[in-house]
């Protein structure tokens, strides 16, 4: 992640986002969990996670001590604004729009979580259901595992890995009917007493 302004420990910092060369793909209705993941690490490198989660409100300006709460109070709008921009900028265009309402950062991060956070696990158990009725059919081994790794590497990518061992359980899954007719070709007393005479050589 980047940004044109550099990180130093002065309140009075703006820190401007510079979401073409700071986020690698815009959002759509199925990168959410890499987007949020990008601007999860961005937000807490600057610190400004506090703006997204809303725990760091727009101060109010003092009557009584005005210029002082006044300056608190812009400062934080133009880093809100910053933020909110960062985020408009860093969503596909069929987004973007679902935003127009939003007046700060707090208000978009939530909607977006919102909106995509739940569309995010349906797709995984898609996915993980493609995986359990994912057969080899006609097909090779090759192409057929292909198909298992592309469907494990999606659900990565959303957050969701397959571990090893479930992995492993799509994979024999799929490939059941091949393995039936290897033990029917194969019969398990023949390969045992194979196993036998080959430790007793």
């Amino acid at each position: 992640m980047s940004s044109s302004a550099s990180i130093n420990s002065s309140p009075d910092q703006i820190i401007t986002i510079n979401s073409a060369t700071a986020i690698n793909e815009k959002l759509t209705t199925s990168t959410f969990p890499q987007w949020r993941a990008q601007f999860e690490a961005l937000f807490i490198g600057y610190d400004l996670t506090n703006f997204v989660t809303g725990d760091l409100q727009c101060p109010a300006i003092d009557t009584e001590n005005f210029v002082i709460s006044k300056a608190v109070n812009s400062h934080w709008i133009w880093q809100d604004k910053l933020i909110l921009h960062a985020l408009l900028v860093s969503t596909s265009i069929t987004i973007t729009h679902l935003l127009a309402s939003c007046k700060t950062s707090y208000e978009a991060w939530n909607k977006l979580t919102r909106l995509y956070a739940g569309k995010s696990r349906t797709r995984a158990m898609q996915l993980k259901e493609d995986l359990t009725l994912n057969h080899r059919g006609s097909r090779t081994v090759t192409k057929f595992l292909q198909a298992i790794k592309l469907t494990a590497d999606e659900l990565a990518r959303i957050d969701h890995p397959v571990s090893n061992d479930d992995l492993t359980l799509y994979v024999l899954n799929g490939l059941v009917q091949i393995l039936g007719k290897l033990l029917h070709q194969y019969k398990p007393e023949n390969i045992l007493f194979g196993l036998k005479s080959s430790m007793t050589c």
